[in-house]
Parts: C-alpha cells; structure tokens; sequence
C-alpha cells in the first residue's frame, strides 16, 4: 500500500501532528523542508504550538458530570441495531482538540484576542523574541542541508533586509566565527517584519541573529534568557530590537552578540 504523503496546502490537524511527533519518518521530513521554505507555515505551526494549552483538564469536569449512560441509551434507541460499545468514551486527541478550537476562534473572529492573551504575561517589546524562539525551535541542522549558500545569494538578501529596515548589514559586519552564514530573509508576524540571519554552527547546530523595528524605544543595554532551551541575548540600539539565540553555552553567546554590536 503507498504510504500518505502530505502534499500542500497543510491542514491544521497535520500541523499538530508534526508537534505530537504522531507522523511517520517521511511525513516529518516532508512537511520539515516545507516548513524551513515557507514562513508562513512555520508562522501558522508556531502558533498552533502556542494553543497547547491543557485541554484534557479544562474539559475533565466536563466529561465527569456528562449523563454517559443516558446519553448512550438515547442513541442506542435511535439506532437499537448498532449499540454504542461498553467503553463509550475514548478521549479525544490533543490533534483533533487544537485544530478544531483553532477552527472555531478562526470562525468567531476571536484567534487574534487569544494570541494576544497567550502573551499576556510579555510585553510587546519582548513577545517578538517568544515567537523567534518557537520558530527556531524547528531547525535542526538537516534544515540546512540543501540550501544554497551562494556568497552573491546571501548579499541580495542581506540589502532586501537592509532596505527593509533601514540598516547596513554587510556580510563582514555580522560574520560570526565557528559559524557558517546560510540565509538572510524576511518573516512578517501579523504586521510585525522580523529579519532572520541564520547560521549553522560547527558545534552547536542552528543559531540565528534576528532584527525588528523598535518603535520610540531607547536604546538597552544586552541581557540574557533562555527560551525554548536555546540561549538568548537581546539588546536594543538604532531603534531596532536585536537577538542572538541557538544552542552555543551562555558566555560564548554573550561574546557574539558582543561582536555583533561592535560591527
């Protein structure tokens, strides 16, 4: 029997499929490469990730309190040929549960309010650094694999960046070493333009210097977190928000940034 390919457009179910690992090998490596090639998917997949909330137990009551035998002998009667087994319930999955209220906050016009809500504890300034974290989160170093790291390529996109934000970044300016320079582009989320510069290190796999517009925000000096187990130092300067993050230990990302903001 041929194995199901997932081919575009992607549904949402097969999106929380990928996060549960519930795909096969194929499936994961296909929708994997699409996702490294199409921002707009690995925008819809972050924030399908953001809607993990805990569902089981918001329903658990629920489900607790539901009449389950009236229930049963009222469809048995509708259909007395085919009763409903024993068990009756089997639990719906995290799959079906995300993808569905996903579904209807769409329908109702409400998935922006719960965006919102899901960062509430962040401000603005420091939400677009949770979303770079939950997009990188899906490189490994096979994202990189077959991608063209063509010297002429990554300059036409580091001035698409430039222009973009109004900044210089030439290649000798934002090399880092131990790491190989591999793509400069563009990602929006909702109105917000995100530049992503992403490197694969010798060592330490994935890491990225990314960029978005600082709006009336003074300049800050850099600090250090760690989001989705990957280590991040962030800074503002030139009315931009600028952030380091990958996997490198804590002193050697501090000492990159360090480069970065020297130029």
């Amino acid at each position: 029997m041929t194995q199901y390919r997932p081919a575009p457009p992607f549904s949402d179910e097969m999106l929380v499929a990928y996060l549960d690992d519930e795909l096969s090998v194929e499936q994961r490596h296909l929708l994997g490469e699409q996702l490294s090639l199409d921002p707009q998917l690995a925008a819809r997949l972050a924030y399908l990730d953001r809607a993990s909330l805990p569902f089981g137990a918001a329903y658990a009551g629920m489900l607790e309190q539901a009449p389950v035998a009236r229930l049963q002998a009222g469809l048995e009667a509708l259909d007395p040929g085919n009763p409903l087994p024993a068990s009756g319930y089997k639990g719906v999955s995290r799959r079906h549960l995300i993808a569905a209220a996903v579904a209807c906050l769409a329908v109702g016009g409400l998935a922006g309010r719960l965006s919102a809500g899901l960062g509430e504890s962040e401000t603005p300034d420091d939400n677009w650094r949770g979303l770079v974290a939950q997009y990188m989160s899906l490189y490994t170093n096979e994202t990189f694999a077959d991608m063209p790291d063509s010297a002429a390529l990554q300059q036409r996109q580091l001035q698409n960046i430039s222009a973009e934000l109004g900044l210089t970044l030439e290649p000798a300016r934002i090399n880092l070493p131990g790491a190989e320079l591999k793509f400069a582009r563009m990602l929006r989320y909702d109105s917000l333009p995100i530049a992503q510069i992403a490197y694969l290190d010798e060592r330490h796999g994935p890491l990225a210097f990314c960029i978005t517009p600082a709006a009336g925000a003074g300049d800050r000096s850099a600090q250090s977190e760690v989001r989705r187990e990957m280590n991040v130092v962030y800074w503002t300067a030139q009315h931009h928000h600028f952030m380091l993050i990958g996997h490198n230990p804590a002193a050697e990302m501090r000492a990159l940034a360090q480069k970065l903001m020297m130029g």
